[in-house]
């Protein structure tokens, strides 16, 4: 698994940042709110295709969940659906809740595959 901030700009172009986790054999994609900026919520599309750009995840494969606010009551995780607009870009995002379990199994089990290779 891989760690990285990532430095975007906002689309009022106000600089934000966020943590990103990659786990390569998944093609998983954790975006966390950093409260820097854009929340991951409003910025998920300009993430996912800067994540693609700058990291080489690739888009066709790749799973986006979102995690807002980790450290307050608010504290929510979403995976994000996209469509890929002529295969270039990332639009239209939907959003479908992630219980917190569901959300650490599915780490576990990103963990799990990272691991056997």
């Amino acid at each position: 698994m891989e760690k990285h901030t990532l430095t975007f700009r906002a689309s009022n172009g106000y600089p934000s940042r966020c943590q990103i986790q990659i786990y390569r054999q998944t093609q998983l994609v954790i975006a966390t709110d950093m409260d820097k900026g854009m929340s991951v919520t409003n910025a998920c599309e300009i993430i996912a295709n800067q994540v693609v750009q700058q990291f080489g995840v690739k888009p066709q494969q790749m799973f986006f969940i979102e995690e807002y606010r980790p450290a307050g009551p608010n504290h929510t995780t979403d995976l994000v659906q996209f469509d890929f607009a002529d295969g270039k870009a990332f639009t239209c995002p939907r959003w479908t809740h992630l219980p917190e379990e569901e959300f650490k199994r599915i780490i576990q089990l990103a963990e799990e595959v990272e691991k056997m290779v």
